[in-house]
């Protein structure tokens, strides 16, 4: 039975597949990504890569697809990397790309701002940054779990880096948050020697729930209180502005 099943549940994530755990939440992300791949160009350099699963959204679009991420990573799966590094070293000369993606990663540095400088010294002029900042999460992947940014402390962190924000895009919103809260809670009873007995009643019931979560979310969500947002950002010219100084 658990052979089965595994063998059904591998694999990415589809548009239709609503029995995987995450798909309302990875669904979000895609949209929110499709709308932002737009402004992607060039060379596109995805920090903390994992197993590279946005990859296809940008096939046709970019002339390369890089990837970094740690090696201690557990998200990497079979995934080709091209270099193990932190966001805020990279092993890449200035000037030497033309997008910088960075999804789901943001809150598990505790200086954000070096990561977003150091995107800004990778990038070539006119290069833009697609950066995704949690704001709406639970505790996840502790003790390296530090932010959650609105957009305007997104907003202030792209210009302290010398980026112009473009371009907002939410990602969801309460429902979908109470969404993924209420499939976590069934993955954990989903576990152990009775998984043989509810394996089949969880996945029916993500079926039935993720769609109408997803529903609820588009219909009743407030944009000021999404899950997270999509920044794009166009590295500036001029150098960074300084923060202003208190009386």
């Amino acid at each position: 039975m658990n052979d089965v099943w595994s063998a059904i549940t591998a694999g990415p994530i589809g548009r239709w597949s609503v029995w995987k755990y995450n798909w309302l939440l990875h669904r979000k992300l895609v949209r929110a990504l499709e709308r932002a791949r737009e402004h992607a160009h060039g060379v596109l350099l995805d920090v903390g890569c994992g197993s590279k699963p946005f990859a296809p959204l940008f096939a046709g679009r970019v002339t390369r697809y890089l990837g970094t991420d740690l090696a201690a990573s557990p998200y990497l799966g079979r995934a080709r990397l091209d270099a193990f590094a932190r966001a805020e070293a990279l092993p890449f000369r200035a000037g030497s790309v033309d997008t910088v993606l960075a999804v789901s990663m943001l809150t598990y540095l505790p200086e954000p701002l070096r990561m977003l400088e150091e995107s800004r010294r990778v990038l070539r002029p006119g290069g833009v940054a697609i950066v995704e900042f949690t704001q709406m999460a639970p505790l996840h992947d502790e003790p390296h779990d530090y932010f959650r940014f609105t957009r305007y402390g997104a907003a202030w962190l792209l210009e302290r880096a010398g980026f112009e924000p473009l371009e907002f895009i939410p990602v969801g919103g309460l429902w979908a948050r109470m969404g993924h809260a209420t499939i976590a809670a069934l993955k954990r009873l989903n576990r152990g020697p009775t998984r043989v007995l509810t394996e089949l009643p969880v996945r029916a019931l993500y079926i039935v729930l993720q769609p109408l979560f997803e529903l609820a979310d588009r219909l009743l969500s407030d944009p000021r209180d999404p899950l997270a947002h999509f920044v794009v950002a166009r590295l500036r010219a001029d150098p960074p502005a300084e923060p202003p100084s208190g009386c």
